[in-house]
């Protein structure tokens, strides 16, 4: 029981602060947002970290570890930058079909045999993705258009940000693939490694394009008057940053304690509902219209992802 309640944590942990650090990217430059909130995470990781008494992970290990870190904070930045330029219940779907997906095949193409439930969620992600990612709602206000949400995308990404969720999930499965072989002691100093490669990662990439005179996706110039100049305005946006860097966090932990106490399949039919989670979200806040068609196809991506994780089960 107690595993089944940490997946639902780390299920609305992933999708709400994905669904935070979306609206604020729409506010902010994507690059900025993902770097600050990871890296207001880290901030609290470390002394956290430092007084529990875990130890720390071997050289083998931390290098593993940020190569993990770099692959899932890639896939957050497309994920925001999704959000930010397309539509939430789009990127979110895709990238989250996609998420389930992709080791179920990795592991199908090792030689392990599929279940017939798995064999219909993959038919089911397929078909999802693709109506999906073709049913973008162009008649939805953008940003600065009357009638639209003052935190309404910019509609700039075509497909509704397909190709970003495409993106996302790819990454994101790729950081399951890769965290998932670890086996070390010291989770909180595991987490704390994630937020630090992703973190110097997203640093460097600024860096490097800026010594180049290249300007990478998400990496525009704060628009002015984005950032607050009184005290109160900082806090509440250091707090905006601080939910969504640790939604993703709490979402790895509460993951990591699901999977230790009711193994790695149970858990995963409990956190795939975490798109589910983002979409609502944005349907409820933003007012976010999921047309017919649409809604079929989320429909799809859900009943695909928990598939997909139920059809592991022995």
């Amino acid at each position: 029981m107690i595993g089944a309640l940490f997946g639902v944590l780390a299920a609305f942990a992933w999708g709400g602060g994905d669904f935070v650090g979306g609206i604020i990217s729409r506010r902010l430059p994507t690059f900025f947002v993902v770097a600050a909130s990871q890296a207001v995470a880290l901030l609290i990781l470390i002394p956290v970290a430092a007084l529990s008494g875990q130890p720390i992970p071997d050289s083998d290990t931390a290098l593993t570890t940020a190569l993990a870190g770099v692959t899932g904070g890639t896939g957050v930045l497309a994920l925001y930058h999704g959000f930010a330029h397309g539509r939430i219940s789009i990127v979110a779907s895709i990238a989250g079909s996609l998420a389930a997906l992709i080791p179920v095949a990795v592991a199908a193409a090792g030689g392990e045999a599929l279940s017939p439930l798995r064999i219909v969620g993959f038919l089911f992600a397929i078909i999802a993705i693709v109506i999906v990612s073709t049913s973008a709602d162009t008649s939805a206000a953008h940003a600065g258009e009357p009638g639209a949400h003052k935190d309404a995308s910019s509609g700039a990404a075509p497909l509704g940000g397909a190709l970003y969720g495409l993106l996302a999930g790819v990454c994101f499965a790729g950081f399951s693939l890769i965290f998932s072989g670890i086996e070390a002691p010291g989770t909180l100093w595991l987490l704390t490694g994630l937020r630090v490669a992703s973190v110097s990662a997203l640093v460097a990439v600024f860096l490097i394009s800026r010594l180049i005179g290249k300007q990478p996706p998400g990496a525009e110039p704060i628009p002015a008057g984005a950032i607050p100049t009184n005290l109160r305005g900082h806090l509440l946006l250091f707090g905006i940053l601080a939910a969504a860097g640790s939604g993703d966090t709490l979402g790895n932990l509460f993951f990591l304690l699901s999977a230790q106490e009711s193994g790695v399949a149970v858990a995963a039919v409990f956190t795939s509902i975490a798109p589910v989670t983002t979409v609502l979200f944005a349907a409820l806040i933003l007012r976010e219209r999921i047309g017919r068609r649409q809604g079929i196809g989320i429909g799809l991506a859900a009943l695909a992802t928990v598939a997909i994780a139920l059809g592991g089960l022995s």
